[in-house]
């Protein structure tokens, strides 16, 4: 009760900030202001049609989704930078929050089956640099508002990184594909349920190679899961 009591005097102080258009955020918005978060560029209908049949491209049926929820533009390169690069984990959270647990919500459909929420890993010595795992923010985030919405979900460390490799900024869809071959495997340390729904989350997705090896890792462990697909943004 203290620290709440601390930050309302810290906020009164020191206000914060709409990270997109610098309006000061109320004492119940955190890093963006609602008009900015309901504006932002969402995915339309044929571009998510163009993120699905990436699933195509691994020998299983078992990834029933690849969804993403915003284009990777504009305000929405500004969300991703600051969250990979501005330090800023709350911001990860609100994005999950708001964009990814209503993906989850959706795709469930009024189903009640145990959903379990996992992040695309980094190396030890990105999270090291960065101070924590971009896409595990917005996995925290996704639980949060899904719980909200009355879904029985839990957070996993499903997957872990198991060699440092090159960023992929620019490398074309071939030099990514294979950056990422063998550079993921699952914990092994968790007991998913059979019939679970895994949500593996990411920030953006550009070939989809990064979510698509993390998927192959989990069904080569777990054959028998339904894997789900979810990046905040697209690029174009």
């Amino acid at each position: 009760m203290f620290s709440n009591g601390l930050s309302f005097l810290t906020r009164a102080v020191f206000p914060q900030r709409c990270l997109q258009c610098n309006v000061v955020l109320s004492i119940l918005e955190q890093s963006l202001c609602q008009f900015c978060l309901c504006s932002a560029p969402r995915l339309d209908s044929i571009a998510a049609q163009r993120t699905m049949l990436l699933s195509s491209t691994l020998p299983t049926r078992k990834i029933t989704s690849f969804r993403a929820a915003l284009y990777f533009t504009g305000p929405v390169q500004i969300y991703c930078y600051g969250l990979k690069y501005g330090g800023n984990y709350s911001l990860g959270v609100v994005l999950g929050k708001h964009f990814l647990a209503p993906l989850i919500v959706s795709t469930l459909a009024g189903q009640r089956r145990p959903v379990v929420v996992a992040a695309m890993p980094v190396h030890m010595l990105r999270r090291l640099g960065r101070g924590y795992n971009q896409s595990e923010a917005l996995a925290r985030g996704a639980l949060q508002g899904a719980r909200a919405a009355g879904v029985e979900v839990c957070f996993e460390e499903l997957l872990e990184k198991t060699a440092h490799r090159k960023s992929q900024i620019n490398f074309d869809p071939f030099q990514r594909w294979n950056n990422t071959k063998g550079a993921l495997r699952t914990t092994k340390k968790k007991r998913v349920p059979k019939d679970a729904l895994i949500f593996i989350i990411d920030d953006t997705v550009t070939t989809g190679s990064s979510l698509l090896r993390a998927a192959e890792a989990v069904l080569h462990d777990y054959p028998k899961i339904e894997v789900h697909l979810l990046a905040l943004a697209q690029e174009l």
